[in-house]
């Protein structure tokens, strides 16, 4: 891991903080799930940064693997949402966008999406403070995971340096219901169609 590239970090970090942060809103989530995806939220948002940023750091690099197995035990006691669904979309339609990428460009709009209907403004503020935040509202979660991004130098990443055009948005929406439609049960709150048309706009540029 000592030689995995500062971007390819970033990516496979990002994946593993979006599963732990995804099963811990999730409508599956257990007290057994939250213990293991508070504790990965907490280790990525101090370590990953580091391990981006300085890729010989070996006790960086074995919190973040660490983190990223815990992802792995929440995927066996809980289940990821939709933003798993969305991104696998995009990047069915362009293979060459890392799946944590992917997520990346996608997570801010998917996010504030739940925290502007306050479907579980406790839960973003329990995230929040993980990450170190002295989070008193769901939007504090919000700020803490663009400067998460921004640290580790993934903030300016663009659907458009990879040939993502606003006119597939539709396709994909459709492609996230037909092929990992199962994922949407588990949103704390339901999305529509046009919420989802609605994520990908606002995360586009």
């Amino acid at each position: 891991m000592l030689t995995v590239p500062k971007h390819f970090t970033a990516y496979q970090g990002f994946d593993a903080f979006f599963h732990n942060a995804e099963g811990y809103i999730s409508n599956a989530c257990s007290e057994m799930s939250a213990m293991i995806e508070l504790t990965a939220i907490e280790k990525l948002a101090k370590y990953l940064p580091i391990a981006v940023n300085d890729g010989k750091n070996l006790e960086a690099r074995t919190q973040v693997a660490f983190a990223n197995t815990l992802g792995g035990f929440s995927m066996d006691v809980c289940v990821c949402t939709s933003e798993h669904s969305l991104e696998h979309a995009l990047s069915a339609y362009h293979p060459e966008l890392p799946h944590g990428a992917g997520l990346i460009m996608i997570s801010v709009a998917y996010f504030s999406h739940f925290v502007e209907k306050h479907a579980c403004d406790e839960k973003f503020i329990a995230m929040a403070r993980a990450m170190g935040k002295n989070a008193t509202k769901a939007e504090d979660f919000i700020d803490a995971l663009k400067e998460m991004q921004a640290a580790c130098g993934v903030d300016g990443l663009k659907m458009s340096d990879y040939g993502i055009k606003p006119e597939e948005f539709p396709k994909m929406v459709q492609n996230t219901r037909e092929a990992m439609g199962f994922l949407l049960q588990f949103d704390p709150i339901a999305l529509s169609d046009d919420d989802m048309l609605n994520i990908y706009q606002k995360s586009y540029c």
